[in-house]
């Protein structure tokens, strides 16, 4: 996965491969790489996901303590 990767170019990357693979006629060798492709490409997103529920989480709890503590 390249340095540049974020998560709206992986997502790009992941519709395009899944569109390439319900087209099919594609050889099997092709097939296997698209899939792997794919699966990383997925395990990506799910991280910058996870990150970012949990950027959210912590500013939610900075906002209520900050609520707490007025």
């Amino acid at each position: 996965m390249s340095k540049d990767m974020n998560y709206s170019k992986a997502v790009q990357r992941l519709e395009e491969i899944v569109q390439s693979l319900e087209r099919g006629g594609i050889p099997l060798d092709e097939t296997l790489k698209l899939y792997e492709e794919g699966a990383k490409l997925l395990e990506f997103c799910q991280q910058e996901l996870a990150s970012a529920e949990g950027k959210l989480n912590e500013m939610r709890l900075s906002d209520v303590e900050e609520k707490v503590s007025e």
